[in-house]
């Protein structure tokens, strides 16, 4: 009986990571999706303010590489991926429940 259990929670679990990388997917790269409307603002802000767009485009690349570096430096183990992990699951209900709702995503 416990194992069963583990099975239906093991199955459980990748099939609401499975739906939240899937949603995630699907609003991202359709048309007019998520990803088309954040390279869009990036790129006006790129024209209208390329100095201080290139600066900060930078700034954020120093910043994630020094803090990649401590952690590798430091050995430092993370709850973050668990944390990912939850919020990707928690995606997956979200949009497992509109596409029973709605039909769609």
């Amino acid at each position: 009986m416990k194992q069963v259990l583990e099975y239906v929670s093991a199955f459980v679990t990748i099939t609401l990571i499975l739906a939240g990388l899937g949603g995630v997917s699907y609003n991202m790269f359709k048309d007019h999706g998520w990803l088309g409307m954040i390279l869009g603002k990036w790129w006006e802000a790129q024209l209208a303010n390329p100095v201080i767009a290139i600066a900060v485009t930078i700034a954020v690349f120093i910043v994630g590489k020094l803090w990649y570096d401590h952690n590798q430096a430091t050995g430092h183990t993370s709850k973050l991926p668990d944390v990912l992990i939850y919020i990707i699951m928690a995606g997956g209900v979200y949009f497992l429940y509109q596409f029973v709702v709605n039909g769609s995503f």
